[in-house]
């Protein structure tokens, strides 16, 4: 009884060091995230994520209860080698993504394969609270691509509209595809959401990358689509009524277009495999 208290209180002492160890190493990262949940609408998911991530390895916990001899420090020496190299370049996102096998490391170190496997995704999931570098740029490329896209869905609908960069003329009105209209924000709440669902669906590996690549496409199409139609609705209405239907509930009508188009998307992967099973 003794010896087994005495290893209960060995576990929680380790569980403390290597707790206050990874908070005292990822400050200034947690900081850093903090400050992008609260300024970046991209990300300002962030907050739900470590909860979600929580959440689902809590359902695995049983993984945590027993080492298994396949061990391994590897991942562990990889994460720390990855905190070093972004702590001396000051890249505070690679110092900031390495908490991911850091976290995985450990538990490779400490439980061996299995657990570390049955727990991928749920650290894993972490990566979609991690703002993207770059991200001016991918906005500036998403601007213009919009730009074009809704350009070119109004003339189908005999609107003439022309474009230059990131700018639309319309009836001697100019359209600024502004950043918050590019879609970024959306193409990443929606790879998190079919992050989250290809990992609860019991699909094939296959299915759900096709359902993962599709996502982009389908984001940036509903987004031109937005764009389009506010300049149908701008050229017949006026303006005035278009800008407020782009500012009102554009948006969200869109982005719930696209959500159900990639659940759509999913019936018709999962209708054609088992036609194709049953021949």
């Amino acid at each position: 009884m003794r010896s087994a208290t005495m290893r209960i209180e060995k576990k929680r002492i380790w569980l403390a060091v290597l707790t206050i160890t990874t908070l005292l190493l990822y400050i200034g990262s947690f900081e850093w995230l903090l400050r992008s949940w609260l300024t970046m609408d991209a990300y300002s998911h962030g907050f739900l994520i470590p909860f979600v991530s929580g959440f689902l390895v809590w359902q695995k916990r049983n993984l945590l209860h027993e080492a298994s001899s396949r061990r391994s420090p590897l991942l562990f020496i990889g994460a720390v080698l990855l905190y070093l190299a972004g702590q001396l370049t000051g890249a505070v996102f690679i110092a900031t993504l390495s908490l991911i096998p850091f976290l995985l490391g450990l538990i490779l170190l400490f439980k061996g394969y299995e657990a570390a496997r049955g727990l991928a995704f749920p650290i894993s999931f972490l990566i979609f609270a991690i703002p993207l570098p770059a991200v001016d740029l991918a906005t500036l490329t998403l601007q213009s691509v919009s730009t074009i896209l809704a350009t070119a869905i109004s003339h189908l609908a005999g609107v003439e509209s022309s474009f230059e960069g990131c700018q639309i003329l319309l009836d001697g009105t100019i359209f600024e595809i502004a950043p918050a209209c590019s879609g970024f924000n959306s193409i990443i709440s929606l790879y998190t959401i079919v992050a989250l669902l290809s990992y609860l669906i019991p699909d094939p590996l296959m299915d759900k990358v096709i359902l993962f690549a599709a996502t982009l496409p389908i984001a940036i199409f509903t987004n031109g689509l937005r764009i389009g139609i506010t300049l149908i609705v701008a050229s017949q209405y006026g303006v005035e009524t278009g800008m407020k239907y782009f500012h009102g509930w554009g948006g969200l009508t869109f982005y719930i277009i696209a959500l159900l188009s990639i659940f759509a998307l999913l019936g018709c992967i999962r209708w054609t495999r088992k036609i194709s099973t049953e021949q």
